[in-house]
Order: C-alpha cells, then sequence, then structure tokens
C-alpha cells in the first residue's frame, strides 16, 4: 500500500483505467459519427456472403435481359416502343404471371415524335393523301399501351427528383427542387400506395421523401395495371446493400416496383407500413411483415454473384425459342443486363451487378423470406456491448500481467463473435462486430502501451514526430526551433502540387503485387528526390499519388514558378523513365498545380501529427489534378499560379472551371512545357486569340476546327467545341466547364 502510495499518479493502475476509458469514449464518438461505417460495412459482408452459403433463388422471379444478343437481333438501344410491344406479347404468350419494367418510360417514342413532324410538315405543304395520312397516323406508343392493357398485369417504374433522407446531414441532402419534367402533383392514375398506414402514439415519420416524381407518359401510364418507384440506395462505400421500401410524396407513402410486383404475384393483399417512435416499425404485404430499418430501408440479401437470378434474352423471348413453360407463371422483370449498356452497380457479391438484378433479387427476398435484419435495435446493443468491452479490458490490462489480459481479451472478443454468428444465423439479425472487437483491440493496445512506455516517453515522442517529416528543412527547423514540435499553423502564400498516376487501379487489376511495388518504388523515388531537388517539401506519399508544396517551411520568393518547372521536370524525367525502362512505356501522370493562401503548420493529435498545408487552395489543387483526366493534359494550373510564375512557360487559358465542393468559378491554365523544349507556342497563342475573338463576339468555332483538323486528339479544344454547340447562337463570352466528380 505505501509503495504504491508513492507512485505518480499518472503511474497508477486507476489512472491506467481513465486513460483506458477515454479511448473507448473516442472510439465511441467516431462510431456514432460514421467514422468506421466503411470497417463495418465490409466485414458485414465478410461475414454474411463469405462465411455463410447464399439462400438459393426462388425460381419465381426471371429477368427478361436487355443484353448484347437482343441488340444484336433486334436493334440498338433504346429499342422502339414498337419492339417493347413485341416483349410483352412474347410474355403474354408465354404466360407469365406478372410483368415489371425496370426501364423508365418517361418520353414518348422518338419515331412517333419525328411521325407527327413529317405529318405537320406536309399538312403545311398542302400534302393531304389519306394514304399517307394512315401511314403517319401510327403509333409504337400506342401499340406498346395495347400489348400492355392486353397482358394485363404489367407495372411500370417511376423515379423520384430531390430525395431527402431524414438521418442525412443536411447539408449532404439533394438541392435541385425544380428539375425539369418531375410532377409535384400524382398523375392519374397514381401510382401504387400503401392502403394500410398505422401510426403508433409518438410515431416519428422518418420515411424518405421527395420534392417531385416523374411518372410513365400518360398512355403507358393508364395502360399499365401500377406503377412503383425504381430508387436504389448507396452505402457511404458506394456500394448497394439496401432498398427503400417506402417513399412519402404529398402525404402519401408510395411502394416501390419490386413490393408492387411481389403484391400482385400475390393476389393483391393489403400493403401495411407501420411507423413508430424510432421510426418506420415495418412494412407488410398481408400477414407477411418485412423488416426494415428506421428510414424504411430493407437490406437485400443477394442469392449470389451477378447472374445467380434466373435471365433469359430477350431476343430468345421475342422469338419464342424459350421452352413453353420457362416463364408460366412467374414474376418477369424487364431490364438492363448488357455491360455497356449502363446501370451496374457495385454490390458485396459482385463490383459488376445489373441494376434490375438488385430489383429481383428484392422481390426474391419478399417471396422467400430469409431477411438480414439491421436496425435501432442492434446498432444500440453493438455500441454498449463494444462500450462494456472497452471497460471491462481498461480494467483487465490495468491491473492483470500483459498475458493474462490478453486472455481475458481473447474471450471477451471470442465471446461476443460467436454471440453476433449466433444471431445471423437464427434470426438474419446484423450485429455489428466491427466497433467492438476494434474497441477491445486498441484499448488493449493502449493501455498495455501506457504501461510500458511511461518512461522515456519525451524521448520516443520527439523521435516518432521526426519520423513524419520527409523534407530535411523540416528536421532543420524543428533542430533550430524544437517548439516547432507544437500543434499549430500559421497562414502561408504557398503553390500545391497534387500528381497522380493515370489508370493505376487498372494497373493494378492487371498486374502482380511484386512487380508492381516494384514499378512503384522506382516512380516514386525519382519524383519525390526530384521535388526535395526543387526545393518543394513532400507533404503526403497516397499511393501512387503525391501531394507536395512549395513556400513552407522555408519562405520562397516565387513557389508557384518552383511548382510549375517541377511540375515539367516530372514530365521529363516520367519520359526518361520510358526511353530505358519499358515498364514506363506507357505510364501517364497528371499535375494539377494551385497557388494560393493555405494553412500550414503541424496537424493532427498530440501524440501522432503531420506538419501538412490544409485550405481551399489545396482542395482546389486537388481538384485541378483530377481535371487532367477530363481534359487529357498534363498539367493544369489555376491562373494565379500561372501569372505568378512569370515568363518563360508555354500554356493556354483553358477557361472557367466549376469543379465539386466549390460554387466559385475558376479560371484554369494548361501547361505544355517551357519555352524553346520542344512546345509549339504558335499553337497555343493561335488558341489564345480564338477565345479573345470569342469574348469579342466573335464565333471561334472556324478556327477551332481548324485547330482540331490540325490535332485531333486535342481533348480540350473537342470539350470547348462541346460547350459551344450546347450554347447555340448564343455564343458565350467564356467557356465554362462544370464537373460533378472530384
Amino acid at each position: 500500500m505505501a509503495e504504491s502510495a508513492r507512485k505518480p499518479f499518472w503511474k497508477s493502475p486507476f489512472t491506467t483505467v481513465l486513460i483506458g476509458l477515454a479511448v473507448v469514449a473516442a472510439l465511441t464518438t467516431l462510431n456514432r459519427n460514421g467514422g468506421l461505417e466503411s470497417l463495418e460495412l465490409a466485414a458485414s459482408d465478410r461475414i454474411v456472403y463469405h462465411n455463410m452459403p447464399a439462400p438459393p433463388p426462388s425460381g419465381v422471379v426471371v429477368i427478361a435481359g436487355i443484353d448484347d444478343k437482343s441488340i444484336a437481333e433486334l436493334g440498338r438501344w433504346p429499342w422502339g416502343r414498337d419492339v417493347e410491344a413485341r416483349v410483352v406479347a412474347a410474355l403474354k404468350d408465354y404466360q407469365a404471371a406478372v410483368v415489371g419494367f425496370d426501364v423508365l418510360m418517361t418520353e414518348r417514342d422518338s419515331a412517333d415524335v419525328e411521325r407527327e413532324q413529317i405529318a405537320a410538315d406536309l399538312a403545311a405543304a398542302g400534302v393531304n393523301s389519306p394514304s399517307v395520312r394512315a401511314m403517319l397516323a401510327r403509333s409504337n406508343d400506342a401499340e406498346f399501351a395495347r400489348a400492355i392493357a392486353a397482358q394485363g398485369a404489367t407495372f411500370l417504374g417511376y423515379t423520384f427528383s430531390s430525395v431527402t433522407d431524414p438521418f442525412e446531414p443536411a447539408a449532404f441532402r439533394a438541392k435541385e427542387s425544380n428539375v425539369s419534367g418531375f410532377r409535384t402533383t400524382f398523375a392519374d392514375p397514381p401510382p401504387l400506395f400503401y392502403n394500410l398506414v398505422r401510426k403508433t402514439p409518438g410515431a416519428l415519420d422518418a420515411t424518405m421523401t421527395a420534392a417531385g416524381y416523374l411518372p410513365p407518359i400518360d398512355v403507358l401510364n393508364r395502360a399499365a395495371r401500377g406503377s412503383g418507384y425504381v430508387y436504389i440506395d448507396h452505402d457511404a462505400d458506394g456500394a448497394v446493400r439496401s432498398i427503400p421500401a417506402v417513399f412519402r410524396f404529398r402525404g402519401r407513402y408510395c411502394a416501390p416496383l419490386f413490393l408492387a410486383l411481389a403484391d400482385a404475384f400475390a393476389g393483391f393483399p393489403p400493403l401495411g407500413v407501420q411507423l413508430g417512435p424510432s421510426g418506420v416499425a415495418g412494412v407488410s404485404i398481408a400477414r407477411l411483415q418485412i423488416p426494415v430499418d428506421e428510414v424504411g430501408r430493407m437490406i437485400i440479401h443477394f442469392r449470389g454473384s451477378a447472374g445467380s437470378m434466373p435471365s433469359y434474352s430477350i431476343a430468345d423471348i421475342v422469338d419464342h425459342r424459350l421452352p413453353p413453360d420457362a416463364l408460366r407463371g412467374k414474376i418477369v422483370l424487364v431490364g438492363l443486363t448488357g455491360r455497356a449498356l449502363g446501370d451496374r452497380v457495385v454490390t458485396p457479391v459482385s463490383g459488376d451487378y445489373p441494376g434490375v438484378e438488385v430489383q429481383a433479387s428484392a422481390v426474391d427476398n419478399v417471396l422467400s423470406g430469409g431477411f438480414l435484419v439491421s436496425n435501432g435495435k442492434l446498432w444500440f446493443a453493438e455500441e454498449w456491448a463494444g462500450i462494456a468491452i472497452g471497460a471491462a479490458i481498461s480494467i483487465a490490462a490495468a491491473y492483470l500481467t500483459a498475458v493474462a489480459s490478453a486472455g481475458v481479451g481473447l474471450l471477451l472478443g471470442t465471446g461476443y463473435l460467436a454471440w453476433s454468428m449466433h444471431l445471423l444465423r437464427t434470426s438474419g439479425e446484423e450485429l455489428g462486430v466491427v466497433f467492438p472487437l476494434l474497441t477491445l483491440a486498441i484499448t488493449y493496445i493502449f493501455v498495455i502501451s501506457w504501461r510500458y512506455a511511461v518512461e522515456g516517453r519525451e524521448k520516443w515522442f520527439i523521435r516518432h514526430a521526426f519520423e513524419h517529416y520527409l523534407n530535411p528543412e523540416v528536421i532543420a527547423s524543428l533542430v533550430d526551433n524544437p517548439e516547432g514540435l507544437k500543434l499549430g499553423g500559421e497562414r502561408r502564400h504557398l503553390a500545391i502540387l497534387f500528381s497522380d498516376i493515370v489508370n493505376f487501379t487498372s494497373r493494378t487489376e492487371r498486374s502482380d503485387p511484386e512487380p508492381l511495388v516494384a514499378l512503384l518504388n522506382t516512380y516514386m523515388t525519382v519524383m519525390t528526390n526530384l521535388i526535395l531537388e526543387c526545393g518543394g517539401t513532400v507533404d503526403k506519399l497516397m499511393g501512387d499519388g503525391i501531394m507536395a508544396f512549395w513556400g513552407a517551411p522555408a519562405p520562397m520568393k516565387n513557389p508557384a514558378r518552383a511548382a510549375i518547372a517541377c511540375a515539367i521536370r516530372m514530365m521529363e524525367e516520367l519520359r526518361r523513365l520510358a526511353a530505358t525502362d519499358e515498364r514506363f512505356s506507357d505510364m501517364r501522370i497528371g499535375i494539377g498545380i494551385c497557388a494560393g493562401e493555405a494553412i500550414v503548420g503541424n496537424f493532427g493529435g498530440e501524440r501522432s501529427f503531420d506538419y501538412s498545408a490544409i485550405g481551399d487552395t489545396v482542395n482546389l489543387a486537388s481538384r485541378l489534378e483530377g481535371l487532367t483526366r477530363q481534359f487529357k493534359v498534363g498539367i493544369l494550373v489555376n491562373k494565379q499560379a500561372y501569372s505568378e510564375a512569370g515568363d518563360g512557360f508555354v500554356g493556354r487559358e483553358i477557361g472557367l472551371v466549376k469543379v465539386k465542393g466549390k460554387d466559385q468559378l475558376v479560371p484554369v491554365v494548361e501547361v505544355a512545357g517551357r519555352a524553346g523544349d520542344g512546345a509549339d507556342p504558335a499553337y497555343y497563342d493561335r488558341f489564345a486569340r480564338a477565345l479573345a475573338a470569342m469574348r469579342d463576339g466573335v464565333s471561334p468555332e472556324p478556327e477551332l476546327r481548324a485547330m482540331l483538323g490540325d490535332r485531333p486528339d486535342d481533348r480540350v479544344i473537342a470539350m470547348c467545341l462541346e460547350r459551344l454547340g450546347a450554347a447555340g447562337a448564343n455564343h458565350p463570352h467564356e467557356l465554362v466547364f462544370e464537373f460533378d466528380t472530384k
């Protein structure tokens, strides 16, 4: 007791427990803010689809695929409605029970529109032949509507605009409220609604809502048996795991296409939605309860990788090449399955999954059961289990030996994992494992490290901090001024450079790891040495990307000039590598540079931080690097950087860009090289004169088209012509390029 009393407070076991609880609290906050969501989703995918066999398809749901074979036989997509009429007629012949179109029918058939225009032109010209009028009176849309009505159980899809998730931060909600063509009132007939809505006392209406909807065109909407919305929800990692089962629009609760098909197949029993104090408590068809989360999303239990659901080519259906009973009495979903046609998503079972198969899997879930469940109750149980496990391991690690406390941790982790697997197997409940197990591991490591590394922590801290600095100037400044190890920053005028290897992801997919790592190490060594040689500070190495800046820690007279000169040398060095090493023969890089104000200094936590730069200038430099792929150029800089750099460079001002995350238009410049080093200044001066003429009200199109004829691969000119073409007769005074991606 006396020996324990003589220990400093920061060395006592009680303090160690408090530190462990602080770690638990920090991890809990991180988890509540979604910091572990991607890890949790990946772990859930592995547990559900890699450790347990997927349930087989029921066989009741079939996909009628618009695939490559169908396009080869029936013509390029999109087809005329007369072809789609043949599809529905063939499905009627095959006695399909219910038909659903996962293809939006929101515009008239183009051939019908053209025939009407021709008829109007002929009438205006005085041509009034009955045979011509009869020929032009034909309507593909009407033919398709007749086929739908004759089939009798065809449902069409529609979509929403300005979707709002009540639990999503306001900053990320959809902003568009008046999208062209979307209705703010229901069409006649309206879409399928839930006809039983039950609200318990204190119910929270947390359903997803929309400001507008886009129904099928009127003639098809009236002919169909009904319509349901098609909307796929993406998780934080971009994958599709769930599908909204209810949407609120104009005070009504709308049903999705997948439930409309299941409801029709079951003979149209009542569709119900229940709202409780936490949000949506459940969705039902007759007596079948469909588990959903508080927003109303149903987790899809996929039946396997892409192609697991039964599918037939529409070409075979139209030509009646299938067995007579292949589609009899089944639900048939018509949708795109050809890889080049789009409508492909990422799912836990495949990185290239047809959207129509997502809908088919959802219908199959409703018909055969075997649901996966993830809701607020399970999240609550996971969080409190993680807190309890973290507290228990904190106490064990503070008072027991490292080996004994490790044994306690092993028992806690194994027990929790066994519990979560039991719930999944018996009731389909997905109890998260990442937060509790990560809390267990991190808390144990942190507490044990605290116990056995208290002594000499100041020397370790400084030694560890020095490992974060890649530039010798940073280390030198710390030696001269140890106060630099403190957290903090200052506003400086910098030039920020981002570089990245083009299509490196695809290269990794077709390369073995060892030669790929060797290639990347050679590239990074050459480029980072070059940046340091040019006076830059290497901030981060991000896979195949590099972030560097000029103007800190040591002030620099013209950081923009140094950064642009370094970028040109990087391009030259890559060409030299390509000439001497065949591994680099097809490698291209994109470089973005931005000059402006930024905050530079030590950022992070008290025990781990980086010497880095942050701010809008940094973000814009990153966006400019990404835009090099759009414009197919090597170096892209903001105009401020190009102006500050001064004479001696060959480049051209492209126009104004609006990048994702910024409302301000930014003038950008392509840098082709140094004057006298092979870049043709006359070509770029010619481009500048064309844009100057545009600002004076003279169309630059003839000159730009002539330049494009000289250099057909000049993507910048091609994009300028696209913008001018989109503007029509009203030529702009400035070219504006808007991009939604980073």
